[in-house]
């Protein structure tokens, strides 16, 4: 039986929203005016096989730069929103996982405009209990910390969803549990890896990885 008090935390790009492609256009739209190399769509899963920090070092971005890009592309993507459509299976998944009582909220570096837009299109607005965006990139275990405080959460009943390995070593450092998914950022290979708590590779997977906790 589900546990109504446990709270699963999903990533948005990527793991709700397939933005991916978008965001790679965008940013090669401006690479070049910060001296970063464009994404070379043909080697996507050479990319998608890289830890952040390799495939940053790869692309030229420095930590400098980062912030500025991250904001450029988050507000080039608020015109392109509404062409965005959900990863294949997850609004039944997510649905699912309502329906079984569990508390759901989004923790993304993207703006919380954007993903309420999305929501919004995708009939999703009533599904989330809270929508929340964090700035520190690679800060994601401290803005995880602060969520959790701020809505008075039970750590020990947190679960968090999703893409990148990023997200893996930020919830290792906090032991919050992780289900890292395959069909986002980064392959499940390299996911592998680092050996998350679950890794699935299909939305409908979700429920039954949540139940088994």
């Amino acid at each position: 039986m589900s546990d109504a008090k446990r709270t699963i935390i999903f990533d948005f790009d990527g793991t709700i929203a397939d933005t991916l492609e978008t965001i790679a256009v965008l940013y090669n739209d401006i690479a070049e005016d910060f001296h970063c190399k464009k994404i070379s769509f043909d080697q996507k899963e050479r990319f998608r096989s890289m830890q952040t920090h390799e495939f940053l070092q790869t692309c030229g971005i420095s930590l400098l730069k980062l912030p500025i890009l991250a904001l450029k592309i988050k507000n080039e993507l608020n015109k392109e929103i509404k062409n965005i459509k959900p990863i294949d299976g997850i609004i039944e998944a997510l649905y699912d996982l309502k329906q079984a009582e569990y508390k759901l909220g989004v923790l993304s570096s993207n703006s919380v405009a954007n993903i309420k837009l999305f929501l919004n299109n995708h009939n999703l607005d009533n599904i989330f209990d809270f929508v929340h965006s964090g700035k520190n990139i690679f800060g994601k275990d401290k803005v995880i910390l602060r969520l959790i405080s701020k809505h008075k959460l039970n750590r020990s009943n947190v679960v968090y969803v999703g893409d990148e390995t990023r997200d893996v070593e930020a919830l290792r450092r906090i032991k919050v549990p992780i289900i890292a998914v395959s069909w986002g950022f980064n392959s499940k290979e390299v996911l592998e890896k680092l050996n998350p708590d679950f890794l699935v590779n299909k939305p409908e997977d979700l429920l039954k990885i949540v139940d088994s906790f």
